[in-house]
């Protein structure tokens, strides 16, 4: 016989596997898009655990810079769906105001975030690029030579080059920025990141980056070459 979920049990666990994600170096919309398909069949065990899930789904969606189009027209659909007249029988007065508060909350949001039309599984541009700027200020910089950092950036963000052209260049350019900005003497060995940069083609990221941020990033880019 299978436990029951507890209505803050939930919650937590959710929370929980979603961290374990992030903590493992991965983007926020590939977190929230593991941990919902761990919880797909969760889905049918109540309406609380629908309402739940569905619930925090939105609220980590709106964490993100952008909603993919399809995910928020999803996640408007199924929050729409919850029963509550099913939901109240299966929870507390106080969850019941709880869950509608925050459900009533996801659905007023959604309609204010940036829209994301590539279905492309990534970090967004300006998360990337903070991250690429923590991680290279936790590097010891005093004490490392540009090779060593450059080599630990790259290797922390290997996954992440691999996966996108939009992360990858964002990546690199973050990484010649900052070896820039703190006055790091470069060595022979940037002249592979510096011809990337030369012959990035944005036409072939298509709509991974928005016409702003590919705005943003030309500027970036031609900034850095003309330092380099």
């Amino acid at each position: 016989m299978d436990l029951k979920w507890e209505y803050d049990e939930l919650f937590e666990s959710f929370m929980e596997d979603y961290n374990s994600y992030k903590n493992n170096n991965m983007s926020d919309r590939e977190s929230l898009a593991r941990t919902f398909g761990e919880y797909e069949t969760v889905l049918n065990e109540g309406e609380m655990e629908k309402a739940v899930i569905h619930v925090l789904y939105g609220e980590l969606l709106l964490r993100q810079s952008k909603v993919l189009v399809t995910a928020k027209r999803r996640t408007k659909e199924d929050l729409l769906s919850i029963n509550l007249n099913k939901l109240k029988m299966e929870i507390t007065d106080d969850q019941f105001k709880d869950i509608l508060v925050r459900k009533d909350e996801v659905l007023q949001e959604l309609d204010m975030k940036k829209l994301d039309y590539c279905p492309e599984v990534r970090w967004y541009y300006f998360e990337i690029t903070d991250k690429v700027k923590e991680y290279f200020l936790s590097q010891n910089l005093e004490v490392l030579s540009q090779v060593e950092i450059v080599n630990n950036i790259l290797e922390r963000f290997k996954r992440d080059c691999m996966n996108t052209l939009s992360e990858n260049i964002t990546i690199k350019t973050t990484l010649l920025e900052m070896l820039l900005l703190n006055d790091i003497p470069l060595s022979e060995n940037i002249r592979i990141l510096k011809s990337e940069l030369e012959n990035f083609d944005f036409n072939e990221v298509g709509e991974q980056l928005s016409e702003d941020e590919k705005l943003d990033l030309s500027i970036r880019i031609k900034e850095v070459l003309s330092k380099l």
